[in-house]
C-alpha cells in the first residue's frame, strides 16, 4: 500500500470509529504525543488523558443526538520521508434530536514511526458561510 492510501484509510477509520464511538479504534490512528483542535472545543487538546477525557465527551454529545452522516472529500495527501499532511472537507449532519449539521476544514499532520503513520495532529475549522 503507499503512503496516500495508507493515510486516506486511516482518516476513513478515523471517523468511522467515531461514528461507531470506539474510543479504542480512534487511539490506534493517534501518536502517543497527538494534539487535536476540534472545531466544538476553546483549547488545544494535548495528552493521552485529555485526549480520552475528549472523546469521552464528544462521545456522550453524539449519543444524544439522532443518526449521524460523514463525508468525507477525497483528501489531498503529500508525504515526505516521515512526515504527511492531509487536507480535506468533511460534511456533518445529526438528525434529531439534537439535528445539527456543518461543513468542517481538516487538517491532518502524520508521522512515521516503526513504519506505520500516525496522526500527531488533527486540526479542524468550520468553512464560513
Amino acid at each position: 500500500m503507499d503512503d496516500r492510501s495508507e493515510i486516506v484509510g486511516l482518516i476513513q477509520a478515523n471517523f468511522a470509529a467515531f461514528a461507531d464511538s470506539d474510543a479504542g479504534a480512534m487511539r490506534r490512528v493517534d501518536h502517543p504525543d497527538a494534539t487535536i483542535w476540534d472545531v466544538f472545543e476553546p483549547a488545544l487538546i494535548s495528552g493521552a488523558q485529555a485526549r480520552a477525557a475528549f472523546r469521552k465527551r464528544d462521545g456522550e454529545q453524539s449519543k444524544q443526538r439522532g443518526r449521524l452522516t460523514i463525508t468525507i472529500e477525497e483528501p489531498l495527501v503529500d508525504a515526505w520521508e516521515n512526515t504527511a499532511l492531509a487536507r480535506y472537507i468533511l460534511r456533518f449532519a445529526y438528525e434529531p434530536p439534537g439535528a445539527v449539521e456543518g461543513v468542517v476544514r481538516i487538517t491532518d499532520v502524520f508521522r512515521r514511526v516503526d513504519g506505520r503513520w500516525l496522526r500527531i495532529h488533527h486540526h479542524e475549522g468550520m468553512v464560513p458561510t
